[in-house]
């Protein structure tokens, strides 16, 4: 199963007892624990209703639903099913990274080291070098059409070789014919180190594309990909040097991550175990080659980071102004694939408000924010289950994910 689904803990108080010794005598000593507030114990009913409800229909479900929200209202946090984990728990946000290659990108344009309009053949401002390399690798058809903001809004008609398999009609003779391209790489090493020119460089070869530039809307890892090495060129670091350094620490994001490396496949301790659910088996797929997913899927984060992020980055309180926020990221085109459309690097979706959703093997999640509320909501589930066709991914992301969203923020209204 692959990364991207385009749709996309119980916070437990504690008695905390410690002795003291004192001349060979151990005393103890309660220490209160300020009770729960209302919302927050309406807010943990909710969550477990929902997960029982889910539940019920799958009843060896392995994992459960974390909730954080910022709000007017307070800072929650609550989990059903997961056992005693926290807000600071790690997962895998998969293409929640986009909101931040995307800031990124924005960013750089900020500052007048980019021109979102340009084309990706156009000369880096300053410089006599173009967006992105005259290699091989980046002859991708439409490639002199292409302009950075379609990339953003997934308009440049770029395939995604992530997601999709190489046809088998394609006229090149490459041994992948037919199949997905980082699936027939890993079998034989699961541990290759996927790069963006290789990733770009499967479409270049094969000449794959969905359209002509802005002719429609396909959404695209391989796109991401391009952005990500217009972030080194510009920039003149690495994507997870430019991200950490830029984005990540300045945004006070002191527990996430972006692994690179095919090697770099465990969560930082503490994390929430990621399983999938198949029609024979269980399997714990927390160990994870995350490198073909690099400035499209490899952020790895906790709940409190990301709705903080989210919050301070659509609220202007982050990196990006007032104009670029508004004017820029959060200017979408409506689309019929979500319920709202797509701006650059996140989603509108209708009363609920700007974020993204994300999909790696044994993670599912959500982030929104809604300016008008203030209200910040970032959900997970730990569990891809496709183990039948009544109960499947879909409805997980519908059901256990979005609908419960909204009826988080009508909580916190």
């Amino acid at each position: 199963m692959k990364q991207t689904v385009k749709f996309l803990p119980c916070l437990l108080s504690a008695l905390v007892l410690f002795s003291i010794l004192v001349n060979g005598c151990v005393n103890y000593e309660r220490v209160e624990v300020s009770p729960r507030s209302e919302l927050e114990l309406k807010l943990q009913k909710l969550a477990d209703d929902e997960f029982s409800a889910y539940k019920a229909k799958v009843p060896d479900y392995p994992g459960g639903i974390a909730i954080k929200v910022i709000s007017p209202r307070g800072s929650f946090f609550v989990s059903s099913g997961m056992g005693n984990i926290n807000e600071n728990f790690h997962f895998r946000a998969a293409s929640n990274t986009k909101m931040f290659t995307s800031t990124a990108i924005l960013l750089l344009y900020q500052e007048g080291k980019l021109n979102i309009t340009h084309k990706i053949t156009d000369t880096i401002p300053g410089t006599k070098n173009t967006y992105v390399p005259n290699t091989p690798e980046y002859d991708i058809p439409n490639k002199s059409s292409i302009t950075i903001l379609q990339l953003l809004r997934h308009r440049a008609g770029v395939f995604d070789v992530d997601n999709d398999p190489v046809p088998d009609t394609v006229s090149v003779p490459v041994p992948y014919k037919g199949k997905d391209y980082t699936d027939y790489i890993k079998a034989t090493d699961s541990t290759h180190t996927f790069t963006f020119d290789e990733m770009v460089g499967v479409a270049a070869k094969c000449r794959l594309s969905y359209f002509a530039p802005d002719a429609g809307y396909h959404y695209s890892n391989t796109g991401y990909s391009i952005l990500g090495k217009i972030i080194e060129r510009v920039s003149g670091k690495t994507y997870q040097q430019y991200l950490m350094e830029n984005v990540i620490v300045p945004m006070g994001l002191n527990n996430s991550s972006m692994p690179c490396l095919g090697t770099e496949r465990d969560l930082p301790v503490p994390f929430v175990h990621g399983y999938l659910l198949d029609v024979n088996s269980l399997a714990d797929v927390t160990v994870s080659n995350i490198s073909e997913n690099v400035a499209e899927g490899n952020l790895v984060t906790t709940p409190a980071d990301l709705a903080n992020f989210v919050r301070k980055l659509l609220s202007c309180q982050g990196i990006l102004n007032f104009h670029t926020v508004n004017k820029v990221m959060m200017n979408y085109q409506p689309s019929s694939i979500f319920a709202g459309g797509y701006g650059c690097g996140l989603t509108y979706e209708n009363n609920l408000g700007y974020g993204h959703s994300g999909a790696h093997e044994g993670y599912l999640s959500q982030s929104v924010y809604d300016p008008a509320s203030d209200i910040a909501i970032v959900m997970f589930t730990n569990v891809w289950n496709v183990k039948n066709e009544k109960v499947t991914l879909g409805d997980q992301v519908v059901n256990l994910i979005s609908l419960v969203c909204y009826k988080v923020k009508n909580l916190m209204k």
